[in-house]
């Protein structure tokens, strides 16, 4: 039994680390045997040694029973997983000319398999006969349990027997964006039925209609920002009130029922403006993605100052002129964009003749508008990191200049003090030349 688990030496190293499985080989001898694993579990286990003595002679006697305590362990391997398809060497071999006539299977180990190193016969045949296999035949070894549906009761064209599968995102309020086909008007009826189970209080149903009533087109985390609903409530009352496109000029954005943004020209300021930071070493102190940012804010708590001035609330849906965006990839409106330059440009936009509608691309936005925008966002973002390094570069560099008592101070010490501001201040040039050269390098990485 110890050699289809490896030997005792294989089992003295999965025991020693508890995240490795135990492989158990039916043949051991076979080296194209798949295993099968066993996982480590918490269960306590005795191991009883029971010896029944009966007599021989006498039946009537009743048996004797002697318990020995051999053993006890904490952890136990539990084989409940699937093994792996074998394939065995056996070549098949006719029984006679016929082509109709049976095959005989014979054990191909001693051709695909030399017995020892020193097998000369195996390593000077001409001709070799070769077993290529995968190392894995099955991707997983754990058996997932389908949760099969039943077709209503129609005419029988479209009986398909098909899988429930469960998806993160409902899809009644996803639409696509295009120019031929018109957007929802109302939501569906089970959208109003399920924002009936989940008990939204008509206050925060109001406060979110209200919004909408303002402006058609909104991204979640302005929501959220701006109505004060918590991220549950949100997310029953938004496929209410509005519908959500996943791609387009306005993709990632919540749009009114009933409003066609490709009718109206005031939608070019609800256009979606993705912009992503690109950079290396040096500005990751500031910028976490979002993801990182929301676990390092559950964990220190919300009560924490954030650790930088520089950067933006992380719940914060706008972007301005004086702090750094809140994560690596925001998803803003173009009316989110709080700089002067940017809001001219879109105000200096011609307006369409009457009738026209937008391009299926850009919107109403002429041709590489976003990529000005980019580079303006960019420049900000530039002269915001130089203002702020030259900043705590003087700050790090009046700090260095050693303290001194006045009363207490020596001649000697002066000088030894002036000749280390001279020093100081040597070093000081070279750390400015080098800080300027490593900040433009870095600055220059933030986005293409």
């Amino acid at each position: 039994m110890l050699s289809t688990l490896g030997g005792i030496v294989n089992i003295s190293k999965v025991l020693d680390d508890e995240r490795k499985r135990l492989e158990l080989r039916f043949h051991p001898d076979n080296p194209y045997n798949k295993p099968t694993f066993g996982d480590c579990i918490d269960k306590s286990g005795v191991l009883l040694s029971v010896t029944v003595r009966r007599h021989k002679h006498d039946k009537t006697r009743p048996p004797q029973h002697f318990v020995r305590l051999l053993g006890h362990c904490t952890r136990s391997f539990a084989f409940e997983s699937l093994c792996d398809f074998q394939y065995l060497p056996m070549w098949s071999t006719p029984k006679s000319d016929d082509a109709l006539a049976a095959a005989e299977l014979t054990n191909a180990m001693e051709y695909v398999k030399p017995r020892c190193v020193t097998d000369l016969d195996y390593f000077k045949r001409a001709e070799s006969q070769l077993l290529c296999l995968p190392e894995l035949f099955a991707r997983v070894d754990i058996v997932h349990g389908g949760s099969y549906r039943i077709d209503g009761p129609e005419d029988g064209q479209h009986e398909v027997l098909g899988v429930c599968t469960k998806t993160m995102h409902d899809t009644h309020d996803i639409v696509q964006f295009n120019m031929q086909d018109t957007f929802p008007a109302q939501p569906d009826a089970q959208i109003l039925k399920r924002l009936k189970i989940k008990y939204v209080s008509d206050e925060q149903y109001m406060r979110v209609k209200k919004l909408f009533a303002e402006i058609p087109v909104w991204t979640r985390i302005a929501l959220l920002y701006e109505s004060g609903v918590s991220n549950d409530k949100l997310k029953c009352i938004i496929p209410s009130l509005a519908f959500y496109f996943n791609n387009g000029p306005w993709r990632s954005l919540y749009v009114r029922y009933g409003y066609d943004p490709r009718k109206d020209f005031q939608s070019r300021y609800y256009q979606t403006f993705d912009f992503r930071l690109r950079f290396g070493s040096g500005v990751s102190e500031f910028v976490y993605s979002r993801k990182s940012a929301k676990q390092k804010k559950s964990l220190t708590g919300s009560s924490e100052e954030p650790k930088s001035d520089l950067v933006q609330n992380i719940d914060y849906p706008y972007f301005e002129e004086h702090k750094l965006p809140r994560s690596r990839q925001c998803m803003l409106r173009y009316c989110d964009v709080r700089l002067p330059r940017i809001q001219e440009m879109l105000e200096k936009i011609p307006t369409p003749l009457t009738g026209a509608v937008c391009n299926e691309r850009t919107g109403w936005l002429p041709p590489s508008f976003d990529t000005q925008v980019r580079q303006i966002v960019c420049g900000t973002i530039r002269e915001l990191l130089r203002n702020h390094y030259r900043k705590e570069h003087l700050t790090a560099d009046v700090e260095a200049v050693p303290q001194t008592d006045a009363d207490a101070e020596a001649e000697g010490d002066e000088e030894y003090y002036a000749e280390d501001e001279q020093t100081q201040e040597e070093d000081m040039e070279i750390d400015e030349t080098i800080t300027d050269t490593n900040l433009e390098q870095l600055i220059n990485n933030i986005t293409s």
